[in-house]
């Protein structure tokens, strides 16, 4: 019974305990179904906190790139408008002016493209295909920013359209990039989702996923994306440059485990009652924190934004306090002015710009406190040159009855401003030089057709006084007062641009307009007053020129009529030529058998073979019959050698000859006569080549040439000389005799012509000697020279040819001829 009872005791017991074990698994099971739900809640809370805080970082670092982009694009596009407004006026070489654009920072190239595409000068890292895209998405007349539709490889370009031609930009993507933040990746892609650059770089390994990432980004903004791999991004995007160029940033959003560990550790914190208020105060700065976080990182964006602004115009801050006299300088103003402090007192500040501008740079800033503002320009030394620069400020009051307090202001270098002022004056200077040394009239109107430039020969040109020819005056208002000058104008028929115009002087003038690429016009003026009198001239002369041609016309008829008269006779007189020349040539054998019998039979009766005639008288005569008909044989052998030359019935052998061997003949046949008249017969002759020639003929004509020389020659000498010639050969005969006249050199070597037939004959013969060997050189292709001197001696020269009948020698030396007349006068 104890027991029964005790066992039933414990039953309920059990049961009890069981339930309440129940109760409490139910209730743990509850708790920490609601711990977990609570859990979950505050792990996605705080998941949530940390994607939205991780994408307002993105957010700021893609505005501040966005910022820094602005003011690339903004650099590159201002080195455009600088280089398209000197190619406009002129000023600047096309391969100058794409290296100057190269050089603004951040562009790596630069290029100046023709309308049609054609690139006409490049710098830098150039890409054809961006450039020519580039240039075909300019509009004619304005700028471009982007990545050219059309080129194959997407990067960032610039452009600006510049009469007829482009300048284009080309922007390095990676510098337009912000550094990367850890595990972050960073895009700069173009408008149409192109990516054209990523960091790191292995992020370019999945194509997939940056255009994912790309695509998935808000403009502007920020905004969370799942990539393909299931990986959840934070991701922040920017445009830049007016949509030119988007900024993407993308970091992997927080993880699950992350936030639930973060919501373990917060739920821990709450877990115990008397911790609730420190967590809620925990709570609460925790908030501010985020709140002050946000607030100083949009102060550090402005400030950072402000910065990269600064740096990229170049410029710096400064304040300057008048209580304490202390010039307070930022970063890159101590840069600018090249010094190692952000502090110096006024007067060292001062005394860094050169001596010819420190008291103005003073006056400036003590009376930047009565005017409220402040602006200077000076000039610093930096090494061996000057660097110029701008200062701005305005006064800065922060209790009015107290007086201005400080003074902020910006410093700016300005020295390529400066320079390319300089570059413009002294270019303007050139100009006006050369327009003032063009010796036309010039003149330079507007788009609006107003005088611009000019030079003076175009006001004495027309008569324009200082009162008329001022800047801006109308083109009709000058038109109007030259009208005075002009005495006539004609339009040019083809061109309507181009006037000849006659001025009341007499002078003629060329007018040619000429539109220029900004719709202006060019006035150019040339003097035409030679062409024109020389046109008058040729027309005065082409007047006389048909006169002449109808006299000669006229009278063409009457020489005709002469002409066929004196055919007649010239034809009459050669076919009379020609029959003598024949009936001589064929008598030889009848004259010439006479005189042998004469000869024979007279020499036979001096030399008395047959016995003594028996009288001294008898014995002369017959010496005297055997001399004249020997002398009567030459003459008719020389008759009869120029009357078959004539009937063309000479005939010559030439052959290799050596011309020592006929000039020892010659010499030889007429030494003895030379002896007779006591003259000194000599030879010289060097290196003389051998010839092709007919013996007998070269022989005649040295012996022709010799018995002449000993006929005039009554004392001295008598030289024969041989030389070679480039060609062939020469022979000269230089005698002292008595010489010959110079009018009567043209006679010789005529047939039957003779210098003393009207002196004296003091020797007989016929005059046909010269004339034989005058003949017998031209048959061999050579020729015949004489030169005499009167009183002093004749020099008679032989030119023949290396090879019978070829082109005639070149005529001899002076020199060569005065040393032979010497060599025969010694």
């Amino acid at each position: 019974m104890v027991h029964s009872a005790a066992t039933g005791a414990s039953a309920p017991d059990r049961a009890a305990t069981n339930a309440t074990a129940r109760s409490l698994a139910i209730l743990v099971t509850l708790l920490l179904l609601a711990f977990m739900a609570a859990l979950a809640v505050q792990a996605e809370t705080r998941r949530r906190d940390l994607t939205a805080d991780l994408i307002a970082r993105n957010v700021a670092a893609v505005e501040i790139a966005a910022a820094h982009a602005d003011a690339r694009f903004a650099k590159a596009d201002a080195a455009n408008a600088a280089a398209a407004a000197l190619i406009r006026r002129g000023d600047a070489a096309l391969a100058g002016a794409a290296t100057e654009i190269a050089r603004a920072e951040g562009v790596v190239a630069a290029a100046v493209v023709a309308r049609g595409g054609q690139i006409l000068a490049a710098n830098g890292r150039a890409e054809p295909g961006v450039i020519a895209a580039a240039a075909a998405a300019t509009p004619a007349s304005g700028a471009w920013a982007g990545v050219a539709p059309e080129a194959r490889t997407p990067l960032l370009a610039t452009a600006r359209a510049a009469g007829g031609l482009t300048v284009v930009s080309i922007i390095d993507p990676a510098l337009l990039a912000p550094a990367a933040p850890a595990r972050a990746r960073v895009f700069v892609a173009a408008p149409d989702g192109r990516l054209l650059f990523a960091m790191p770089r292995a992020a370019r390994a999945s194509e997939a996923d940056a255009a994912a990432i790309i695509a998935a980004a808000p403009n502007p903004g920020g905004a969370t994306a799942r990539t393909a791999d299931g990986q959840v991004w934070s991701i922040a995007s920017a445009r830049a440059a007016d949509g030119a160029a988007q900024i993407v940033i993308a970091a992997p959003a927080p993880s699950p485990a992350d936030a639930i560990l973060a919501a373990l550790v917060q739920m821990a914190m709450l877990a115990g009652a008397p911790m609730a208020a420190v967590a809620v105060l925990l709570l609460l700065l925790r908030q501010h924190a985020r709140r002050a976080a946000r607030a100083e990182a949009e102060a550090a964006r402005a400030e950072t934004q402000f910065r990269l602004a600064a740096d990229g115009a170049h410029a710096g801050v400064f304040e300057w306090r008048a209580g304490a006299d202390l010039v307070t300088l930022s970063e890159q103003a101590a840069k600018l002015i090249h010094v190692n402090t952000t502090q110096m007192p006024l007067a060292d500040f001062v005394a860094l710009a050169v001596p010819e501008d420190r008291a103005a740079l003073e006056e400036e800033f003590r009376a930047a406190g009565r005017s409220g503002a402040f602006d200077a320009h000076y000039r610093i030394a930096h090494g061996a040159s000057l660097v110029w620069l701008e200062a701005r400020g305005v006064v800065v009051e922060e209790d009015p009855e107290a007086g201005p307090l400080r003074l902020m202001g910006t410093i700016v270098d300005v020295s390529h401003r400066q320079e390319a002022q300089a570059r413009v004056v002294r270019l303007e200077r050139q100009l006006r030089a050369a327009i003032d040394s063009f010796t036309g009239p010039f003149a330079l109107w507007d788009a609006r057709r107003r005088l611009m430039l000019w030079n003076q020969a175009f006001a004495q040109a027309f008569d324009l006084g200082p009162e008329l020819l001022r800047p801006r005056v109308s083109y009709e208002a000058v038109a109007l007062a030259s009208t005075a000058r002009i005495k006539r104008e004609r339009v040019d028929p083809v061109d309507s641009q181009i006037r000849e115009i006659e001025l009341a002087s007499g002078e003629w003038l060329q007018i040619v307009e000429r539109r220029t690429g900004d719709g202006g016009l060019v006035t150019v003026g040339l003097d035409i007053t030679p062409l024109k009198r020389q046109e008058q001239a040729l027309t005065r002369n082409d007047k006389r020129l048909r006169e002449l041609v109808q006299r000669l016309e006229k009278s063409e008829a009457e020489n005709k009529v002469l002409a066929r008269e004196a055919d007649d006779e010239r034809r009459k007189a050669e076919d009379a030529s020609k029959a003598k020349s024949a009936f001589l040539a064929n008598m030889s054998h009848e004259l010439r058998t006479p005189l042998n019998a004469i000869i024979g039979f007279s020499e036979i009766m001096s030399k008395e073979l047959f016995g003594p005639i028996g009288n001294e008288q008898y014995k002369q005569y017959s010496g005297d019959i055997f001399s004249s008909g020997n002398h009567l044989l030459d003459m008719i052998n020389d008759i009869l050698d120029m009357a078959k030359i004539e009937a063309g019935k000479i005939n010559l052998s030439p052959r290799v000859l050596d011309p020592m061997v006929a000039i020892d003949q010659a010499v030889r046949l007429t030494k003895r006569r030379a002896d007779e008249k006591g003259l000194h017969l000599m030879v010289d002759a060097e290196g003389v080549p051998e010839i092709e020639a007919d013996h007998r003929a070269v022989k005649q004509m040295l012996i022709n040439l010799l018995s002449n020389a000993l006929k005039f020659t009554d004392n001295g000498a008598i030289v024969v000389r041989a030389r070679p010639t480039p060609d062939g050969l020469v022979l000269r005969v230089i005698d002292t005799g008595c010489g010959i006249p110079a009018d009567q050199l043209p006679r010789l070597a005529r047939p039957f012509e003779q210098v003393e037939a009207t002196l004296a004959r003091n020797h007989s013969g016929t005059g046909l000697g010269l004339a034989l060997t005058k003949s017998l050189a031209e048959m061999h292709g050579g020729r015949l020279e004489i030169q005499s001197t009167v009183g002093e001696g004749t020099i008679v020269s032989v030119y023949l040819p290396a090879v019978f009948g070829g082109e005639r020698t070149s005529p001899g030396e002076d020199a060569d001829i005065q040393e032979a007349a010497r060599t025969a006068a010694e």
